[in-house]
């Protein structure tokens, strides 16, 4: 609006302004004569205008994505059910019940492998080959045994000590007997037994009459021999060289027996990958050291036996440890071929385990010969996942198409600014709850003039929604307050201003009350003109800056036309209270005015900057008191402000310190109210 001094003209440029008026005609129209039941009945559809164009790029772009990345990832998709049949079903004869088997899909892959497995843990070929070894395990197979560990007990080292020890002086038989005995001990030793058993008067060698002197001189020096201490020596020395002989023995049959044990067993492990390289412990070493001592302790005996009177040092050759270092080898390879047996005996088991195996492979490989269409195929998800999170956080941020949505949203947000809880708006039944109930008596019959006022005050702003037809309107809106306080108490009037104040419309069409909100860009404040017969709320409106200063005038008459004046002609009570407050709080006198300056910046505070703890000036009071430490006479004030007798009137002193306490409030809530007063 243009406005010319000179020619006393004016010219109002609407443009494509939509003006949206709260008067008595619209609260006139929408709810008293429908006993504010409220019309849901709102059929006009908001287009979403320049953002719809970017709403459809988004969606061609999503639903582009989308085709392109079915595409591709029924082709991987395809491929990897195609080998796996062929790999896993035809090669490797895997049933495909199996459960590895049937947990094998390309999606499972993908979130498998999330880079690519290039060192392979098991190739597939070779876990092809061995379910190949495996179907190959004879019907009988040749198994090897287990071999017995070598028992030393019957070699006692200690008495074969001292038999080797021990001194024994040379018989006194001659030499030819010594050796002819010794030559064929067994027969002599067996003759002789004949002779002192069976007293046989015949000679067991010879047949001739023993009592003929010469055969019977013989075998008397035979039995002499034997009873000497040199035969009984020789004898011990005879058992023990028997007994290393029959070690050796049993030696040697040992090492056959190790022998076709391994070959046994290697032959048989390589049907299996979980035998096929296991390896039996060497034998060979300590058994050959175990022979070797035996054959030492051998010619121990012999030497000894050839000479009885001399003392023979004897070494055991470390015959213990050795044994028992064969023994423990013997025991080892015992224990894996018994592994080996029973893993024959369960190859079923085994053939379950490299199928399993093969499935694992299986899908490593296909991962890694397919890592770049699988990298492309992901790359494809992330745009279509871009795209879509754009899509979303566009329709998120676009208005309802439909106004009625749009209205009952706002009216909601309002209602719960101006009356918490106590009245709700059901958006579905588009009507107004008192709590959670309807009100029996009818809206009409249950508000007061005050929060009829109030509800109008807000279902009109809610109404804006049904003023555009299309997204960019928002921008066009033009808000006229025609007197928005008939009827008001002070509650009101201060969540009036305060919405007033406050108010924002996004580019989008979301009304807020946020004043965080409120950016110039994204949010911006709707223009507004407030008109009132009010001067209550339009110092409240001025002083608390929901217009600008140099947006406030006056209209008055003189003569017979109404002028204008700008605000700085019209003397605002609040300020020139709040500064008859100051005056009085830095030591000017009171008078009778200054208990009404109190009490009226007090309220004024409280129910701008707390309107939740000042339902009452007397509320106000008690939160200072109790939550900020601030102590102030409401007695006193109240009593000042309803005048009083003129002796009963408090003394200055006191009237000062209610002002001290006064300015303290304002300084706590409203420091900018004291600072334009400088």
């Amino acid at each position: 609006m243009t406005l010319n001094k000179i020619d006393d003209t004016f010219i109002a440029q609407t443009n494509d302004t939509i003006f949206h008026v709260f008067s008595e005609d619209f609260v006139q129209e929408e709810l008293r004569e429908k006993e504010y039941k409220l019309d849901g009945k709102i059929e006009n559809v908001i287009s979403i205008d320049s953002d719809n164009i970017k709403l459809k790029d988004a969606q061609d772009t999503a639903n582009l994505t989308s085709i392109n990345i079915n595409t591709e990832y029924k082709k991987l998709n395809d491929k990897f059910e195609q080998e796996k049949s062929d790999e896993l079903n035809l090669k490797a004869g895997i049933n495909k019940q199996l459960g590895d088997y049937k947990k094998l899909s390309f999606p499972s892959l993908l979130e498998s492998f999330v880079e690519n497995p290039n060192e392979l843990l098991g190739k597939f070929k070779d876990i092809l080959k061995d379910l190949d070894a495996l179907k190959s395990i004879p019907a009988e197979p040749l198994y090897p045994i287990k071999a017995s560990i070598l028992n030393g007990n019957e070699l006692n080292l200690v008495e074969l000590e001292a038999v080797v020890s021990k001194i024994t002086s040379a018989s006194s038989v001659a030499a030819s007997i010594k050796n002819k005995i010794d030559a064929h001990h067994s027969f002599f030793e067996i003759g002789i037994k004949i002779i002192e058993n069976k007293h046989s008067a015949e000679c067991p060698f010879c047949e001739q009459d023993l009592t003929n002197p010469e055969p019977k001189s013989v075998v008397d020096a035979y039995i002499q021999y034997f009873n000497d201490a040199e035969e009984k020596h020789k004898s011990e020395l005879r058992q023990h060289y028997s007994i290393l002989n029959v070690f050796s023995k049993e030696i040697e049959k040992l090492d056959n027996d190790l022998m076709r044990q391994r070959s046994r067993f290697d032959d048989l492990k390589l049907y299996l990958t979980s035998q096929k390289y296991i390896d039996l412990e060497n034998h060979e070493d300590p058994l050959y050291a175990l022979s070797e001592t035996i054959s030492k302790l051998k010619l121990v005996v012999e030497n000894k036996a050839s000479n009885l009177t001399v003392s023979n040092n004897f070494s055991d050759q470390k015959f213990l440890e050795r044994l028992q270092d064969l023994n423990t080898i013997i025991e080892e390879n015992n224990i894996k071929v018994i592994n080996l047996n029973k893993a024959i005996e369960k190859s079923d088991d085994e053939r379950k385990l490299l199928q399993r195996n093969a499935c694992s492979a299986f899908e490593r490989e296909f991962a890694t010969s397919n890592w770049d269409s699988i990298e492309n195929l992901r790359t494809l998800q992330k745009a279509s996942s871009d795209a879509i999170a754009s899509l979303q956080q566009l329709e998120k941020s676009s208005p309802s198409k439909e106004a009625r949505s749009r209205v009952a949203e706002t009216f909601e947000l309002l209602l719960r600014d101006f009356f918490g809880d106590k009245y709700v708006f059901d958006k579905d039944g588009f009507v107004l709850k008192h709590k959670d109930r309807e009100m029996d008596r009818g809206p009409h019959r249950t508000l007061s003039d005050g929060e009829k006022t109030a509800i109008a005050f807000c279902y009109f702003i809610a109404c804006s929604h049904r003023k555009v037809t299309a997204n960019s309107d928002y921008a066009n809106l033009y808000f006229v307050f025609d007197d928005p306080v008939t009827s008001m108490s002070y509650d009101f009037v201060f969540s009036i201003a305060q919405t007033l104040k406050n108010m924002s419309i996004s580019k989008l069409g979301e009304i807020s009350i946020n004043p965080n909100f409120i950016d110039g860009n994204k949010y911006i404040r709707p223009r507004l003109l407030i008109l009132t017969h009010s001067s209550y709320f339009f110092n409240i409106s001025l002083t608390n800056r929901v217009v600008k200063g140099e947006a406030a005038f006056t209209l008055f008459p003189d003569m017979d036309v109404h002028k204008m004046a700008k605000t700085n002609k019209y003397i605002a009570p609040f300020q020139e209270q709040l500064k008859h407050v100051q005056q009085v709080a830095n030591g000017a006198e009171p008078n009778y005015s200054t208990g009404n300056a109190i009490r009226s910046v007090l309220e004024a505070v409280g129910r701008f900057c707390c309107p939740d703890k000042s339902e009452s000036l007397t509320i106000f009071i008690q939160h200072l008191a109790g939550e900020e430490n601030i102590s102030l006479k409401s007695v006193m004030i109240n009593s000042l402000c309803h005048g009083t007798y003129y002796d009963e009137t408090p003394p200055p002193n006191d009237i000062s310190l209610a002002c001290k306490e006064t300015i303290t409030v304002v300084d706590r809530y409203a420091k900018g109210q004291l600072n334009i007063l400088l």
